[in-house]
């Protein structure tokens, strides 16, 4: 049955009187935009095609849905029956509110008119799964967006998380007390002053880490910082390079290196008293530890315990920061496990 056989069946003549003519116009003129409306409901229908392209909506000839057709996919919502549709009685109101709720809903979502009693509608929205042009995945990373660079594998994830529970404890039950009782005690300006020193010990560890990546300026930027600290900085309890002459620290380490040339973290791995780490960090933390002069003091006992009062004092700069972590974070050890990564990618590049 073609379209005018459709209509003349659906909109039989009215009596030929001025009065029910008009309203039998209008009721036609109702029943047709019911019409229209069921072959024109405004769909978000993805495309796969650049934005500017059109996605023709139409039609199921059984009456039951109203689809978005695209070349590869099909969105359908429920419709009420046509016949159902068109024997039903619109009154003067709800035409009005119909015209205006089709036009609020063409504006929104773009749908223009072909002249031709189609209606087009512009796909604005992206294909799901999809990549924006605009996001930053570079070719060659092996990573897709931020997830996917900030994981690592945990084969041992029942001994990192037992490390984790570990140092949770050392750190709420020695380290913080510790950290705490020392700044009571402690002024600022000597907690500064015993940084600095500790960090001038460490300069060998920064010059290796930035000659291993052929960062030359760098590493002679170390070099001098670690002669001027070690004279005019009084044995480097200040910090006479940066304050003076500007020049500040490069902090590389062997870690950064390896991963400099390539090398993957490997695997996930907390060690007790140390923190987080992974297979390559942990080959790294042990070049630094050869690079530094505290561990070749006498005897063992010693070395460990000016290794801790460094650590204690550090500590003492950063409470509150652990803390926080943990409060904003659904799975502590998880959001450590990806800040971890994620911080030294960031150093890696830098």
């Amino acid at each position: 049955m073609t379209m005018p056989d459709l209509a003349t069946e659906a909109f039989p003549a009215q009596p030929d009187s001025d009065l029910q003519v008009t309203g039998g116009v209008m009721k036609y003129l109702a029943k047709m935009l019911s019409f229209i409306m069921l072959l024109a409901v405004p769909l978000c229908v993805a495309a796969e095609d650049p934005p500017d392209a059109a996605v023709t909506l139409s039609s199921h000839a059984d009456g039951e849905h109203v689809s978005g057709i695209t070349d590869s996919s099909t969105v359908s919502l429920p419709a009420v029956p046509l016949e159902e549709s068109l024997n039903s009685d619109i009154d003067i109101n709800d035409e009005l509110l119909l015209l205006s709720l089709l036009e609020e809903a063409m504006q929104e979502h773009g749908i223009t008119s072909d002249g031709g009693g189609v209606l087009l509608a512009q796909a604005e929205t992206p294909r799901a799964g999809s990549v924006p042009e605009d996001d930053d995945v570079s070719e060659g990373d092996g990573d897709n967006g931020d997830f996917e660079n900030n994981r690592i594998a945990d084969p041992l994830y029942y001994w990192n998380l037992s490390m984790y529970h570990f140092n949770d404890k050392f750190y709420f039950w020695l380290l913080k007390p510790a950290a705490q009782g020392y700044t009571a005690i402690a002024p600022e300006p000597l907690r500064i002053a015993v940084s600095n020193f500790f960090q001038n010990l460490a300069s060998p560890v920064r010059f290796a880490g930035n000659l291993l990546q052929l960062k030359l300026k760098n590493a002679g930027e170390e070099l001098l910082r670690f002669v001027t600290n070690s004279t005019q900085g009084l044995a480097g309890f200040m910090d006479v390079a940066k304050s003076h002459y500007g020049i500040a620290a490069h902090d590389e380490d062997i870690g950064q290196a390896l991963g400099s040339y390539g090398i993957g973290h490997g695997i996930y791995l907390v060690w007790p008293f140390l923190g987080p780490s992974s297979l390559r960090d942990t080959v790294g933390l042990v070049g630094d530890m050869l690079l530094q002069p505290v561990t070749y003091i006498n005897p063992m006992e010693t070395s460990i315990g000016i290794r801790v009062y460094d650590r204690v004092n550090e500590t003492t700069f950063h409470i509150g920061d652990y803390e926080a972590m943990k409060k904003a974070a659904i799975d502590p050890y998880v959001s450590l496990r990806n800040g971890y990564v994620q911080h030294r990618k960031k150093q890696v590049k830098e």
